[in-house]
């Protein structure tokens, strides 16, 4: 409904989503885990890590991702790939969005339950609270590729 006002709704999802969609979890329980993989508790080698984050090249040579902002992908993880404080970004439905910074050692992660709030388009400012030199007026929440 385009009333102006905010309505409950039920979204289904097809079952090829369940590894997107099928994750049902708590910000507790999300930051025990960010905190467990970036500890080395989950993965012991820090070289499992950086092979994992890492931003996969297509066959031409470029990166490839969902749109300006995602554009990269590495294993199993959408990448943001830029000079200043690249990002590990996974989101969801354009509901949620958890961006893990390896360079700054911060993650932000996002929830709602606002379907086309889009968190991933104003993470990032979020994030510069916490990095002072992560500022969006810089263009940073854009990519050059």
């Amino acid at each position: 409904m385009n009333d102006g006002k905010l309505h409950n709704a039920y979204a289904t999802f097809p079952l090829f989503f369940k590894t997107a969609t099928g994750i049902i979890s708590i910000l507790e329980d999300l930051g025990k885990w960010l905190i467990a993989l970036q500890s080395r508790k989950l993965l012991k080698h820090q070289s499992i890590i950086d092979q994992m984050f890492a931003t996969a090249k297509l066959n031409n040579g470029n990166i490839g991702g969902f749109n300006k902002l995602t554009n990269g992908y590495a294993l199993g993880w959408p990448t943001v790939v830029r000079e200043n404080h690249p990002a590990l970004s996974p989101v969801g439905g354009m509901r949620s969005a958890l961006f893990l910074y390896p360079q700054d050692d911060l993650t932000v992660i996002i929830l709602t339950n606002l379907q086309g709030s889009n968190p991933e388009w104003f993470i990032d400012e979020i994030a510069g609270f916490y990095i002072p030199n992560m500022k969006l007026k810089k263009g940073l929440g854009s990519s050059k590729n």
